[in-house]
């Protein structure tokens, strides 16, 4: 079964890499030994032939045509509407939640026969859950609900994924919240390819058999490093410049915050990032190396966040061009965290730039060379940034406590905003 999977995922590439392709039916004997003559001992006219009708002909799989790939408002219609669609199951992991329009959208699925499962952080169930979280938790058959920690006193499980009959995944920056919804500026990825998906299915997985039954309680403090590692990404799908990029990296135990410094490095013309909160030097790092090598670099930062963080100080003090902004309204922050490399390669997801979003929470960012969804991303990054202000000097910056923990710099939390 490995080698089947090796061929698919050599397929995929040789047949023409994309985020949103669901459609496996090209798949056939004919195409596979025309493609791959180097492998006459592989009998595929069986078992992988058996095993890709399978996966492609499950019944009840929602018709999810009118979901767009990518969105930048409108996220909890979004959400609703892929709910809606949902036949069979929908697995979510999420943050936060505060608004009914989601609950109601899964209660309803469940209420018409689709599996639900929830994984929700444990600091918004204990020891008080909000009335949403409530309503799921106490909704009866049909809904499953967990709840997970990150590791140390500063991890939370921070992803904000849904998954709807394991063939549709959406990811992102949105907490299904009113200040998400109203008034931060938020962005959601849509996943269809096999590849992705199976990732993403096998993450909620390694994820739920952690989680915790409301009838086990909270979880006490874990220890760095006590949920081992998650799934990875297979290699070699994405290059840039020569640098395999991953499909996806979870945290934690995936060492993102080196994995993205590296991919940084081996950008040669630009790098556009836009994150909520920064407290990564590695990240930090590479960003000045970026730009002292010449490649043009422009990094975003929410305000208030970025005034009380000693690595955006750095990369403004070494001549990074730096701007910072907030959100749609004066309650709403810049939520999003992204990043362009060249111009080719989008990095999207829960995944602020911090140390604790690496090394203790539960985390997600994805990663596509899809020359539609980078453009998107790109124009929507050259608005904000053309939006956004430059501080006049290092003043502007609060007075910080270079000594601090890097993880009591964010916040008890994620630095993390309902």
């Amino acid at each position: 079964m490995k080698n089947i999977f090796k061929v698919l995922l050599a397929l995929a590439v040789s047949l023409g890499f994309s985020l949103y392709s669901a459609d496996l039916s090209i798949i056939n004997d004919k195409v596979i030994k025309d493609n791959f003559p180097i492998l006459p001992s592989l009998d595929v006219s069986g078992k992988f032939s058996a095993d890709v009708k399978a996966s492609v002909s499950k019944p009840k799989v929602g018709d999810f045509s009118n979901i767009p790939n990518y969105a930048f408002s409108y996220l909890n219609n979004m959400l609703i509407n892929a709910t809606t669609d949902s036949l069979s199951t929908v697995d979510c992991v999420i943050y936060s939640i505060n608004m009914k329009d989601v609950p109601d959208a899964l209660i309803a699925a469940r209420d018409r026969g689709v599996k639900v499962r929830v994984i929700i952080d444990e600091s918004h169930v204990y020891p008080r859950a909000d009335t949403q979280i409530k309503r799921l938790m106490q909704a009866g058959d049909g809904i499953e609900v967990r709840t997970l920690r990150g590791t140390r006193s500063y991890g939370v499980n921070h992803n904000k994924i849904t998954i709807h009959d394991k063939t549709l995944v959406t990811s992102g920056s949105y907490n299904w919240t009113f200040s998400a919804t109203f008034s931060n500026y938020e962005n959601m990825i849509v996943m269809r390819h096999p590849l992705y998906v199976k990732g993403y299915v096998d993450y909620f997985e390694w994820m739920w058999s952690k989680a915790r039954t409301i009838q086990q309680g909270a979880s006490p403090e874990v220890p760095e490093g006590y949920y081992g590692t998650p799934p990875q990404s297979p290699a070699n799908m994405i290059t840039l410049n020569g640098t395999s990029v991953p499909l996806y990296l979870f945290s934690p135990g995936s060492d993102t915050e080196n994995n993205l410094a590296k991919l940084i490095d081996s950008a040669k013309k630009s790098v556009d990032a836009v994150t909520f909160t920064f407290s990564s030097k590695p990240i930090a790092d590479a960003i000045i190396r970026a730009h002292n090598r010449g490649v043009k670099v422009r990094f975003l930062e929410d305000k208030d966040m970025a005034k009380a963080s000693v690595m955006a100080k750095m990369v403004y003090d070494a001549g990074v061009p730096f701007r910072w902004t907030g959100g749609r309204n004066e309650k709403g922050a810049m939520h999003n965290k992204f990043i362009i490399l060249d111009g080719q390669v989008l990095g999207t997801g829960s995944f602020n730039f911090t140390t604790n979003a690496s090394v203790n929470s539960f985390e997600n960012i994805v990663f596509t060379n899809d020359e539609t969804i980078v453009n998107a991303y790109a124009s929507k990054f050259g608005w904000f940034y053309s939006q956004a202000q430059s501080p006049l000097s290092s003043e502007e910056f609060d007075e910080i406590d270079t000594n601090k923990s890097i993880f009591s710099s964010e916040s008890s939390s994620s630095g993390e905003i309902d």
